[in-house]
């Protein structure tokens, strides 16, 4: 039997930033999360090329982290124009719809704009963005979350064998059934890809 554990937790996600101070006055003092490490470097970490960054650390209250490098040679205003909440964003959470309501209060007033709560019958969310142009969620669970996400879970891989079934040849005229299929990278391109990233 396979003894390896899953993992238990996001210990942090990482993101670039166009400004260390910017992107700290956001998360402290908006966020209200706490600055727990701005750690300055002078080389990459795998290769030992010079480079010059910051990476900050910001803790959420349950031990999760959210942190962002600021790397001044590799600001360029294209890398923080806004994303699509589609192609990637980071959801927190709090108690109940009143806080939910609270936050959209506060986001208005100090940063300018917050989505009015979105019902996605599961959770209750508001969107909205940093300084880095990073889509930001804020939810709450429905009360009937435990009931409904039961459900989803009994439902959940013969959804997603219909899915596949009905996605397939689409994504096959886009990228290729190789890619699709592809479980782990060949070697040399994972070689090649944590070069390029510095991480050897």
């Amino acid at each position: 039997m396979n003894k390896l554990k899953r993992p238990k937790n996001v210990h942090h996600q990482a993101y670039l930033c166009r400004d260390a101070e910017q992107t700290r006055w956001f998360y402290e003092d908006v966020m209200r999360f706490k600055l727990v490490a701005a750690l300055g470097f002078e080389s990459s970490p795998g290769s030992g090329e010079p480079l010059e960054y910051m990476h900050l650390f910001f803790e959420m209250g349950n031990g999760d982290h959210i942190a962002f490098f600021d790397i001044p040679d590799d600001v360029e205003e294209e890398k923080f124009s806004y994303t699509s909440g589609f192609d990637q964003h980071i959801a927190f959470e709090v108690d109940s719809l009143e806080e939910l309501e609270s936050w959209k209060n506060h986001l208005n007033e100090k940063v300018g704009w917050a989505s009015d709560p979105i019902d996605h019958e599961f959770v209750h969310s508001i969107y909205f963005y940093d300084p880095n142009g990073l889509a930001l969620e804020i939810t709450c669970r429905d009360k009937n979350y435990e009931k409904i996400m039961k459900e989803d879970e009994r439902k959940a891989h013969n959804n997603l064998k219909i899915w596949t079934e009905k996605t397939r040849s689409k994504k096959e005229s886009k990228v290729g059934s190789d890619k699709i299929d592809e479980r782990g990278l060949d070697r040399k391109e994972l070689i090649k890809r944590l070069k390029i990233s510095g991480l050897i």
